[in-house]
């Protein structure tokens, strides 16, 4: 069995073709593990990551440990709602960066 089936959690509701929304729905279940690697990759640059340019090696362990995550969260993400926790998250931080704007007239 292919992982799409076992680990699928939508059915359309019709019978006949499927509408837009459906396809869309079961797009997102195909491809869970890669919505959730670019949502952990966003989580990660937006919260956490204090220089962006790091050398090239430390990124690809970083991508390379966020998929490892991505997958793991692929597998829960058929019981729990990660993907849309990652949304919310993404949300706060985007609203986090944007009130907080780094100040230059600091003085030490």
């Amino acid at each position: 069995m292919e992982w799409f089936d076992l680990v699928s959690t939508y059915s359309p509701s019709g019978a006949g073709e499927p509408s837009l929304y459906d396809s869309f729905r079961m797009w997102a279940d195909h491809y869970r593990a890669w919505i959730i690697f670019v949502q952990l990759i966003l989580v990660y640059y937006l919260g956490f990551a204090t220089r962006i340019r790091m050398p090239i090696l430390k990124n690809v362990l970083l991508y390379i440990l966020l998929f490892a995550g991505a997958l793991i969260f692929a597998i829960l993400d058929v019981q729990l709602p990660v993907k849309s926790a990652l949304l919310i998250a993404i949300a706060i931080l985007v609203i986090v960066k944007v009130r907080i704007k780094p100040d230059g007239s600091t003085r030490k």
